[in-house]
């Protein structure tokens, strides 16, 4: 089932969890039991689902953005099952990074294939084969790119926002609490970010494509 987040500045997807906290804070003030404790419990609920307007810092249009809040903790070649490379960037985002995921480049979703899974942390040996993931074969501009989300240990349900079809470079499309997300792209992309960097979705340029053979389009 797809929800649409847009725009209100607290993510659907967080609204009962923060409803809930808010009944706790009240019922507790009500009997005068440490208010103080879900307060911030509520306030905490508050944070993690935020949903803040981004304004991209560069606006070439060659360039691609940051699909989620994180760390950069992995950039290499890696080899795919139809045999061709890409160049793998992986971000992890922990429960207190916005949870929203945005659209690193303009680009249309040619097919989400989703893996049901368990919650695990990254660091389990398991957590590649058992974890939750989506992965998002899509087209743009510069050639084939995947997006694949896995759920951490943390994370709620994923979300996506748009299982198929064009979005636009900082879109909303999905939603996930905590775990990472991994950018496939085309080899001669040209990184402009290092490992242990800090991003942030729909702001964080990444990168940018080759100008070469594009130049006229």
């Amino acid at each position: 089932m797809l929800t649409h987040t847009t725009t209100q500045i607290i993510a659907k997807e967080g609204w009962n969890q923060s409803l809930v906290a808010l009944m706790f804070f009240i019922l507790s003030y009500t009997l005068s039991f440490v208010p103080w404790f879900f307060f911030a419990i509520f306030l905490v609920t508050l944070f993690v689902y935020r949903n803040p307007e981004r304004v991209c810092e560069d606006e070439d249009e060659f360039s691609f953005i940051a699909p989620c809040d994180g760390r950069v903790i992995e950039i290499q070649k890696v080899a795919l099952k139809d045999g061709s490379q890409k160049l793998s960037v992986v971000i992890q985002k922990s429960i207190f990074n916005v949870g929203i995921l945005r659209a690193p480049m303009a680009l249309s979703i040619l097919e989400t294939h989703k893996r049901n899974g368990l919650s695990l942390p990254r660091s389990s040996a398991l957590s590649f084969k058992l974890s939750e993931k989506n992965t998002l074969t899509c087209k743009g501009r510069f050639g084939d790119v995947k997006l694949v989300l896995r759920c951490g240990m943390w994370s709620q349900k994923m979300e996506l926002l748009k299982s198929i079809g064009p979005l636009k470079i900082g879109q909303r499309f999905a939603f996930l609490n905590e775990g990472d997300v991994t950018l496939l792209l085309p080899l001669d992309a040209r990184l402009k970010i290092t490992l242990n960097d800090d991003v942030k979705a729909g702001t964080t340029v990444l990168g940018y494509f080759d100008y070469k053979g594009h130049d006229d389009k």
